[in-house]
C-alpha cells in the first residue's frame, strides 16, 4: 500500500513538473516580442570609393575590368550605382573596346550594366581595322557576352563612315554592327568605303 502511495505521489509530481516546465516556456515565448522581418528598402547598405571590379573567365582569365569614382550598393534588388563608369573589354582574341558613362546601374552581378549619360564605347584600332566608335545616352553592356546594345538614337563613326539612327547593336565577338532606322549616312569625300548597309542589315566592320 505504501508502495503503491509512493509511486503515485512521484507520478503526480512528475506530472506537475512537465505541467510547469510547459506553461513557462509558452509565457515566457508570449513575453518576448520577436521583432518583424525586416523591410527592404531601395536604400544604400553600403558604399565604395574609386572601386574596380575585375571578371574572369572559367580558366580564371581577366576579361573585362569595370571601375568608378563611387559605387553605391542597393540590397533589395543587389543592384549597384556608380558614378563615373568606365570598363575595358580585354581579352587577347578580340579587339580592344572601352567604355564610359556619367552614371551606370549594374544588376545581375555586374552581368548587365545600363550606361547613362555622354555614353562612349570606343573599338580600337588594329589588323586593318579602323576605330569604331559609338555615342548615346544610354547604351546596355553585357560584359560577359562582349556586346552592347540601345533602343535610342545612337551615332557610330567607323573609319571614314558616320550613321546616325535610333536602335543600335555592337557584337564585338562577331564584330557586327547593326544600326535600326537609320536616318542620316554621310561618307568622308574621296573615301573607297563602300556606303553603309541598309537599315536592320548587319554591318561587319
Amino acid at each position: 500500500m505504501k508502495d503503491r502511495l509512493a509511486s503515485g505521489v512521484s507520478i503526480a509530481l512528475l506530472a506537475a513538473l512537465v505541467a510547469g516546465t510547459w506553461w513557462a516556456a509558452d509565457y515566457a515565448k508570449r513575453a518576448v516580442k520577436e521583432d518583424p522581418p525586416r523591410r527592404l528598402t531601395h536604400e544604400i547598405d553600403s558604399f565604395v570609393e574609386q572601386f574596380v571590379m575585375v571578371r574572369s573567365d572559367e580558366q580564371g582569365m581577366p576579361t573585362t575590368r569595370m571601375e568608378g569614382d563611387r559605387l553605391e550598393h542597393y540590397p533589395d534588388d543587389d543592384s549597384s550605382e556608380v558614378t563615373q563608369f568606365r570598363a575595358v573589354s580585354q581579352r587577347t582574341e578580340r579587339p580592344t573596346m572601352t567604355a564610359t558613362s556619367r552614371h551606370a546601374r549594374m544588376d545581375q552581378d555586374g552581368a548587365r550594366v545600363i550606361m547613362r549619360g555622354d555614353v562612349q564605347l570606343r573599338r580600337l584600332p588594329g589588323q586593318g581595322r579602323p576605330e569604331l566608335n559609338i555615342r548615346s545616352e544610354e547604351v546596355t553592356l553585357l560584359p560577359d557576352e562582349d556586346v552592347a546594345y540601345t533602343d535610342l538614337p545612337a551615332t557610330v563613326v567607323n573609319g571614314t563612315t558616320r550613321i546616325q539612327g535610333r536602335g543600335m547593336r555592337y557584337d564585338n565577338v562577331s564584330r557586327e554592327l547593326k544600326v535600326n532606322e537609320q536616318t542620316r549616312v554621310q561618307i568622308v569625300p574621296g573615301s573607297t568605303r563602300p556606303a553603309a548597309p541598309p537599315a536592320r542589315q548587319p554591318y561587319k566592320g
